[in-house]
């Protein structure tokens, strides 16, 4: 199988293209790049093509894309080795650039955080979701400079009172152990550096799933949002939990303390989003319960649906809490709430309704909670034009 599926001229122009924007396609696949350059272009995308990583720099560094789509695996200069020299290079750091994998295990947010990546197309993957994808990095470019935007402007003004609280606290953190690190750096040992870099990279990534979950929310708010979905079977919606439930259970070392029960069905569904689902939930779970308590992790499909539960054994929830938990479409005068419980939990209701699912909470104080998430059986892809 080829990894972009053929679809009729007609049946992608659902996708709107940015007039005029430009995008790099770097694949030591040429048959692959001529595919998707004919799409894009078809689409009212003018592309350029390159073979390899040196090639691709060259071609990034003369015309300035506005998006890069890049093979993860290449011989010679890889993926993810260009993607970090154009996060160094000032003309090119903050443009779009959207890794290409067959591998799923590549295709999740851990990766995207280690490597700076935008976004992931998992192959094989169809002409719509290659436009769907294109067009929301595209939007995503465009929505941060358009900050007079009034609905953007509003949320932003809602959410801003819990940004000091749950992005600079990481960032002073951060900046105050390694001002610690560089004071005493002679004095000392080995494991005592170490011990420190942990705590850097620790909160690093605390910082970095706030802002991931800040600017996703902005996305889920703007009118015509779409995200590339996938038609994943069983076992890939299994390994999409797994690894969102380990990212929450390593970041806590509390791995121990989980209890897996989990299939899968076949679901129409962005793999990194799922497993940001999976992941919020989990860390949600974790931050209130006690180390060595049990949270208990359940996925099951039925004739209708795949359904996922977090169940811990922790503080629970307030009746006053689930109110506003219940409420979040209506973000102001939620601060409190926002800054005890984080953007994870609104953030998990948008995308789960954005993906067509439920969330359900079940909560009583002392005694714990259970998060509910289910989604929809997929049906298989339509039959694609020859």
């Amino acid at each position: 199988m080829g990894a972009v599926t053929t679809e009729s001229a007609t049946s992608a122009t659902s996708i709107p293209a940015i007039s005029l924007k430009t995008i790099l396609v770097i694949d030591d696949d040429v048959h692959l790049t001529e595919i998707v350059a004919a799409g894009l272009e078809a689409n009212g995308y003018h592309v350029w093509c390159a073979t390899n990583a040196t090639d691709g720099w060259r071609i990034a560094r003369a015309n300035l894309p506005d998006l890069t789509l890049c093979d993860i695996e290449m011989p010679g200069k890889d993926g993810r080795r260009l993607l970090q020299e154009m996060r160094a290079d000032p003309e090119l750091a903050d443009r779009p650039f959207v890794l290409m994998t067959g591998r799923p295990d590549l295709a999740n947010p851990r990766t995207a955080m280690d490597l700076g990546a935008d976004d992931f197309l998992l192959k094989p993957f169809a002409l719509n979701e290659l436009l769907r994808c294109v067009f929301a990095r595209l939007q995503r470019a465009s929505l941060s400079r358009r900050v007079n935007d009034r609905v953007l402007a509003q949320l932003r003004l809602s959410l801003q009172p819990t940004l000091p609280h749950k992005l600079f606290t990481p960032l002073a953190g951060i900046l105050g152990v390694a001002w610690l690190l560089e004071e005493d750096l002679d004095t000392l040992s080995k494991d005592e550096i170490r011990q420190d870099l942990r705590d850097i990279q620790v909160t690093g990534r605390q910082l970095y799933r706030s802002l991931r979950n800040y600017l996703l929310l902005l996305e889920l708010e703007f009118e015509g949002f779409v995200r590339p979905k996938s038609l994943l079977d069983a076992e890939a919606v299994v390994d999409g939990l797994i690894v969102g439930i380990n990212t929450a259970a390593a970041q806590h070392h509390r791995t121990a303390d989980i209890n897996r029960e989990l299939a899968g069905g076949s679901l129409r569904i962005n793999p990194a989003e799922l497993s940001m689902v999976a992941e919020e939930l989990v860390d949600n779970a974790l931050r209130f319960s006690r180390k060595g308590t049990p949270v208990d992790v359940r996925s099951w499909s039925d004739s209708t649906a795949v359904h996922f539960t977090v169940t811990d054994a922790g503080r629970g929830m307030t009746a006053r809490q689930l109110e506003q938990i219940a409420a979040v479409q209506r973000l102001e005068g939620h601060v409190r709430a926002q800054q005890d419980l984080g953007f994870g939990l609104i953030l998990v209701h948008r995308l789960v309704v954005h993906m067509g699912g439920e969330f359900r909470l079940k909560s009583e104080a002392g005694q714990g909670t259970t998060s509910h998430v289910s989604f929809p059986l997929a049906t298989a892809d339509p039959p694609q034009a020859a």
